[in-house]
């Protein structure tokens, strides 16, 4: 991928070859050495992969893009058992460490580097494939049979054929970085809209704006090109002409769930079953996407300020401790087998503590990289800046876990070795001249230092702020979802806490479930809480109104509107939409479930 001008390409070849090697022995031997069981989703894609092996189709089940699934099911027909499967993660490993030290060898080392003349150097490339190939959690990630690390590999790929053929030859970068990224959008539909992210590096090279979007469109054209087959796989089987898969819209209504605070879990898929009468696996998938959008959406607006809460979350999750990107591979129960488990586990601290300084390196490194680039007027350098929030932003947005940063760490990787290289030359530089002396290299120095170390602590500062604001948020705000019986339909209920509750200040909360809510009064034992039917309005007239509550507080009462507490009650509601005011008096948390609204003969 270097540049063929380029007066350094013989030696950034044996460099970019060794780090390259280096990475994926070092894969191999984890992968050899630290054998484990795919669970959850990733035997979910082997599941997958041997009915698409068997059947020559992919099951009805199926809402995800089909790339890894297919080259599962290719090492299967060649006969190739789990460990051939495991071997993708190792070699999707090792052309990511091309992809990084071909992506910043052209950023960053040019024939003028730091701004000073000098001989072409390779450095910070070697120091950026050094840093991937001995990157603890993405050697460990590499065991996993997942989707993370091939399209997170197939990204840096693409971003090593912009940035090297960029300069050179335009459209040869255009078309393979389409092609690539078309690859990676294969595999995760998340890197689709990445490919219009090239106008940046249009731009940031100083293209004119025509020829800016001239390029960018021959990228967005290539992308679709090459997901032309799965668009018109959709066309037959969905009935609709689309490039990505089907599992948005369940995704975001996972990450907008007010009663598991947006995180997975099965009840969520036995409430839309009983709202909607399907399984999130049903088809026509499109069309059960599209009902899962509507419901999340639906949840954002219900309460925005949990929303906010949860976004915070989401972020919080996303960019979590090192550590948990060993979760996967290594800690998640069932993943390793006893010999090895306990290996891992009576060293489990100091691993864990190594990978979390990793982690915290990488992460500092990184700002003070963008720092000295922005002291130095260094805009190239923010050219991979775009793609890393697209991705935190998309995360944040739907849903996130810990292991979707991986694409996200990767990018970060050649500004991390900027920071290290670029310091050290100022830093060396600065040495020269008389020592009292305020030289310009000197200058420079310190004011690169100053506003790296002002990124970093606004960044290490601020973060724990947010999280915590966030916490406040959903606490304040939390509400909940359920299932309500009217007329022997199943409708969605939403309880959250009453205007006048909130005024007080108190501290109820909320909690739902598939079978009713739980309701913790004030420490006065008081609390309201308003509930409304979603869906279309509710006829006028009378109904019957049953519900069962639970509690073990001796003096417990809980009222709908008036109505007595338990058994059976008798509403009238004049048509529109359905609210009821519950007021519950307690000393401890009651539980209200089976709830059933039933209109009364006339």
């Amino acid at each position: 991928m270097a540049s063929t001008a380029a007066p350094h390409s013989d030696r950034a070849l044996i460099w970019g070859v060794a780090v390259t090697l280096l990475a994926t022995a070092l894969r191999l031997c984890w992968v050899l050495a630290v054998p484990t069981v795919p669970v959850g989703d990733f035997a979910m894609y082997r599941e997958s992969a041997n009915y698409l092996s068997e059947w020559g189709a992919l099951d009805h089940g199926f809402i995800y893009m089909p790339g890894f699934v297919v080259l599962l099911a290719m090492i299967k027909d060649a006969g190739g058992d789990l460990l051939a499967q495991k071997l993708l993660g190792v070699f999707f490993g090792g052309i990511g460490a091309a992809g990084v030290f071909a992506t910043t060898l052209h950023l960053f080392d040019r024939p003028r580097v730091l701004g000073a003349a000098g001989p072409p150097s390779c450095a910070t490339a070697i120091v950026a494939g050094l840093l991937y190939a001995l990157w603890p959690a993405g050697i460990a990630l590499s065991s996993v049979v997942g989707t993370d690390v091939p399209a997170a590999a197939l990204i840096v790929v693409g971003t090593a054929c912009l940035t090297g053929w960029g300069r050179t030859r335009p459209r040869l970068a255009a078309l393979s970085f389409g092609a690539v990224m078309g690859l990676a959008a294969y595999v995760r539909a998340v890197a689709l809209p990445l490919t219009a992210l090239a106008a940046v590096y249009w731009l940031l090279t100083r293209r004119r704006p025509l020829a800016t979007l001239k390029l960018t469109a021959l990228s967005v054209a290539t992308t679709l090109l090459v997901l032309a087959p799965w668009a018109l796989r959709n066309r037959r089987h969905e009935g609709e002409l689309f490039f990505t898969d089907s599992h948005g819209g369940i995704t975001a209504l996972i990450g907008t769930n007010p009663n598991s605070e947006g995180t997975y879990t099965r009840a969520l898929n036995q409430l839309f079953k009983d709202v909607t009468g399907h399984s999130v696996l049903d088809e026509p998938h499109r069309l059960i996407d599209r009902q899962a959008y509507a419901l999340a959406k639906d949840w954002a607006r219900f309460e925005p300020t949990y929303a906010a809460g949860l976004a915070a979350l989401r972020a919080e999750r996303l960019f979590d401790e090192e550590r948990l990107l060993l979760y996967w591979p290594v800690y998640r129960p069932g993943v390793l087998v006893p010999p090895h488990k306990a290996f891992f586990d009576r060293h489990r601290p100091t691993i864990e503590g190594a990978v979390n300084a990793s982690g915290v390196f990488i992460l500092a490194a990184f700002l003070a990289g963008l720092g000295l680039a922005a002291s130095q007027r260094r805009w190239p350098a923010f050219v991979l800046l775009p793609y890393q929030l697209a991705l935190a932003a998309t995360y944040i947005v739907f849903f996130a876990e810990p292991r979707y940063r991986v694409p996200i760490e990767m990018l970060a990787l050649p500004v991390v070795a900027f920071a290290q290289v670029g310091f050290a030359r100022l830093f060396w530089a600065a040495q020269t001249g008389p020592p009292n002396e305020v030289t310009p290299t000197r200058l420079a120095l310190i004011r690169a230092a100053l506003l790296a170390t002002a990124l970093v602590a606004a960044v290490f500062e601020l973060a724990p702020g947010l999280w915590a604001t966030g916490a406040r948020l959903r606490d304040s705000h939390r509400w909940a979802v359920t299932p309500w019986i009217v007329d022997g339909h199943t409708r969605l209920a939403k309880w959250r806490r009453a205007d006048a509750d909130l005024a007080e200040g108190g501290d109820a909360v909320l909690t739902g479930a598939p079978d009713g809510v739980r309701i913790r009064p004030h420490g006065d034992g008081r609390a309201l809480v308003d509930v409304w039917l979603a869906g279309d309005d509710l006829p006028g007239g009378d109904y019957t109104l049953e519900n069962q509550v639970v509690g073990a507080g001796p003096e417990r009462t809980v009222t709908f509107s008036g109505c007595p507490p338990d058994g059976v009650c008798l509403l009238h509601h004049a048509g529109g939409p359905f609210h009821a005011t519950v007021t519950v008096s307690s000393t401890a948390a009651v539980w209200i479930s089976e709830m059933k609204l039933t209109a009364r003969p006339k």
